[in-house]
């Protein structure tokens, strides 16, 4: 096929005295450089995830501001940050459409919340907060393209494969949140040594691969970064 045409959310980000829609370069040079043509999708106009989505042959759901806890039932607590409700619905709208459209997804830190949210599953809002024991360093002080805690992976994962059989692996860390309760018809691929999720992928096809750390931060340094988009490529390619 020619080069797929990957969506990607652009958030909302006020410069100056105007609101414009953006997206990380890490993101697009990655798919770029994997073989893919990264189109940017605006966020205010929830309603248009279906037309959007027919434009679309994979989907990249990216890092970005916290999630509105009200899309998994809760209401927020004091440690909640910046979140952007036409953002988080646009996102879950186009989640679902691809679901639904067999389209082939990569998901990014929030990316990997998302996710989760959108096909029925729901997430920590602060894991400091709301894990009863001591976790990690989760976001890190360390240079962002340097990693900072190890992940474990999952024996027989697509994750692994592309980690060439690795099954502890140094990854970089920007986050408080992270998935709680697994959506039905996802799979932990990934986790940190304290129990926080660090991936996850489809149970049942390989239409979905999230993780919770920024291989677009990574990827100019360490080939195993740069082969989760080009994973995602192939995904696109053979969907």
């Amino acid at each position: 096929m020619a080069k797929p045409i990957i969506g990607i959310p652009a958030q909302r980000e006020l410069v100056g005295d105007t609101h414009k829609n953006t997206v990380n370069q890490g993101e697009v040079a990655a798919i770029i450089k994997a073989g893919g043509l990264p189109v940017l999708i605006p966020t205010g106009e929830p309603k248009l995830a279906e037309k959007y989505s027919q434009l679309i042959d994979g989907l990249l759901i990216p890092g970005g501001p916290d999630v509105a806890p009200r899309y998994f039932g809760e209401e927020p607590l004091p440690e909640m940050a910046e979140a952007d409700d036409r953002l988080d619905a646009t996102e879950i709208a186009l989640i679902k459409q691809a679901a639904s459209a067999g389209q082939p997804m990569l998901g990014i830190c929030r990316g990997a919340q998302v996710i989760n949210i959108a096909l029925g599953g729901d997430i920590y809002q602060d894991i400091a907060k709301q894990i009863d024991h001591q976790t990690y360093q989760h976001h890190q002080k360390a240079p962002s393209n340097q990693g900072s805690h190890y992940v474990d992976l999952a024996d027989g994962s697509v994750l692994q494969t592309i980690f060439h059989g690795q099954k502890h692996v140094l990854v970089n860390s920007f986050h408080h949140q992270s998935v709680r309760k697994l959506a039905p018809q996802l799979k932990l691929t990934a986790k940190a040594g304290d129990g926080v999720v660090e991936a996850v992928e489809s149970k049942d096809n390989n239409l979905i691969l999230a993780v919770q750390w920024h291989p677009e931060l990574m990827y100019k340094e360490n080939a195993d970064e740069f082969a989760v988009f080009e994973d995602f490529i192939k995904r696109v390619k053979e969907a």
